[in-house]
C-alpha cells in the first residue's frame, strides 16, 4: 500500500491508499483468518463478523483503479484514478443485507461488494455497481418516506440493496473474483 495524492471532481485534494497485488495476496490471508473467527465465533452461538470496510474498500480500489481515502474525501470511501469521481463501497456478507447510508453520504458512483453472492460466504465476491436514483426509493410505504426523506431529518437510511435493487432490476455483477483462488482476476473493460 503506497500513499498518493488524489483530486477529486470539484478539485479538492486529498491523500488516499493505494493497494496492489501484493495486498491483494494480505486480503486472501485475511479472508481465510476471517472465515476461521466466524466458524469460532458460531461454535460458541455468536454471530458472524461483518465485512471489515478495509476489506471491501481495498479489493475495490486494487480492481477499479481507486485509491481509499480514509475519511479526507468527503463521505467518499474511495476515488477514482481515472475519473476523479467520489465512490461508496457498501457490502454484505450475508444473504439479506440491511445497509445503512449516513444522513449526508453522497457519492458520485456506489458499488456494491456481495461476499455472499450464492447465499453464503464461499469465497466469491461479486461487486456491482448501483446506478439508479436512490434518494427517491420509498423505505417507509406507510409515511411516504423516501431515501432522501430521512436523510433530510438527519436519520440513518437501510434497506436491503440486493433484493431491492440487484434482484429487482435484475442487475448483473461488473465484477466476480474468488478470493480462494491462486489466479489474480483480470478487470474487464
Amino acid at each position: 500500500m503506497n500513499k498518493v495524492e488524489v483530486r477529486l471532481k470539484d478539485g479538492t485534494v486529498c491523500h488516499g491508499d493505494k493497494f496492489d497485488l501484493d495486498d491483494y495476496r494480505k486480503l486472501q490471508k485475511i479472508f481465510s483468518d476471517w472465515q476461521d473467527i466466524n466458524r469460532d465465533l458460531k461454535s460458541l452461538g455468536g454471530r458472524n463478523l461483518n465485512v471489515p470496510d478495509v476489506f471491501s474498500e481495498a479489493l475495490f480500489c486494487i480492481f477499479f483503479n481507486a485509491v481509499r481515502t480514509n475519511g479526507e474525501a468527503h463521505s467518499y470511501d474511495c476515488v477514482s484514478l481515472d475519473s476523479s469521481a467520489g465512490i461508496q463501497v457498501k457490502s454484505c456478507s450475508i444473504d439479506n443485507d440491511c445497509t445503512s447510508f449516513g444522513p449526508t453520504s453522497t457519492w458520485d458512483e456506489l458499488y456494491f461488494a456481495d461476499f455472499a453472492p450464492n447465499g453464503y460466504v464461499d469465497g466469491n465476491v461479486w461487486f456491482y455497481k448501483i446506478d439508479c436514483d436512490i434518494y427517491s426509493i420509498v423505505l417507509n410505504a406507510k409515511k411516504g418516506e423516501t431515501f432522501k426523506d430521512q436523510q433530510l431529518q438527519g436519520r440513518r437510511p437501510r434497506f436491503s440493496i440486493k433484493s431491492t435493487i440487484i434482484k429487482a432490476q435484475g442487475l448483473k455483477p461488473v465484477l466476480k473474483i474468488n478470493l480462494l483462488e491462486d489466479k489474480i482476476p483480470e478487470v474487464e473493460d
